[in-house]
């Protein structure tokens, strides 16, 4: 199974602690945990910082990737950060 997951810095697996924004180790990202555990191709495409895409190019992402048999979006918590409401994130 082909699973892409499009998300921010948690999907990223961004390092709090870096100083120069690096990575936990594959061993530490939950991306590459359920690929390890499930078996299944997982697709990479957490972004630090970003935030739900009004005019987002989704079919692109997509496209360039190829077929997929699921497409996870795990987003919220920047646009939380930036005061939009729960409300409004969801």
């Amino acid at each position: 199974m082909r699973i892409l997951c499009f998300g921010d810095s948690n999907t990223y697996g961004y390092d709090p602690r870096s100083y120069f924004g690096d990575r936990y180790d594959a061993e530490q990202r939950w991306v590459d945990l359920v690929a390890s555990k499930t078996g299944h191709e997982m697709i990479n495409c957490g972004l630090n910082g970003r935030e739900i895409p009004r005019n987002a190019d989704v079919l692109r992402l997509l496209e360039k990737h190829g077929a997929v048999d699921l497409f996870l979006v795990m987003l919220g918590t920047n646009d939380l950060l930036q005061g939009a409401s729960a409300k409004d994130a969801a």
